[in-house]
């Protein structure tokens, strides 16, 4: 198994704590986000790490989530998946000069647990993601 990382930039025009909100609404509500949850709970919360079980058509994911204000990230660190192992890191930076705009960076370095397994793109590339994430909030 290759570890590779893949990572995707996109400024977007709403101010960080926007982009820090919706993101914190997407842990605590994916279902509102992803057409394909059938079940998902909180295992375990603290102030700054979420346990997050999620019943999917793929199969169950466990994933620590760890919030750090300070280094203006979130970390999707999976537990268990069916078909990944790995880690996923949103970063949310203010752009200087302008109030209502952020950076959002997306670093995935997350992999197939099978080397020989095709997984589509969207599973892997940052740059979808990023782009997804803001025309959601831009719109």
């Amino acid at each position: 198994m290759s570890s590779t990382m893949r990572y995707s930039s996109v400024s977007i025009d709403v101010s960080v704590q926007a982009v820090w909100d919706y993101f914190l609404d997407r842990i605590m509500h994916p279902d509102r986000y992803l057409t394909d949850i059938e079940e998902f709970k909180i295992l375990r919360q603290t102030r700054q790490e979420i346990v997050r079980y999620m019943k999917t058509a793929l199969g169950e994911i466990i994933e620590k989530i760890t919030i750090d204000t300070k280094k203006s990230e979130i970390r999707y660190k999976i537990l268990r998946h069916p078909i990944l192992t790995g880690q996923l890191v949103n970063q949310i930076q203010a752009i200087p000069h302008s109030k209502n705009s952020a950076l959002l960076t997306i670093i995935n370095e997350r992999q197939s647990k099978d080397p020989k397994a095709k997984l589509t793109d969207d599973l892997l590339n940052p740059k979808q993601e990023a782009l997804a994430t803001k025309l959601d909030l831009e719109s």
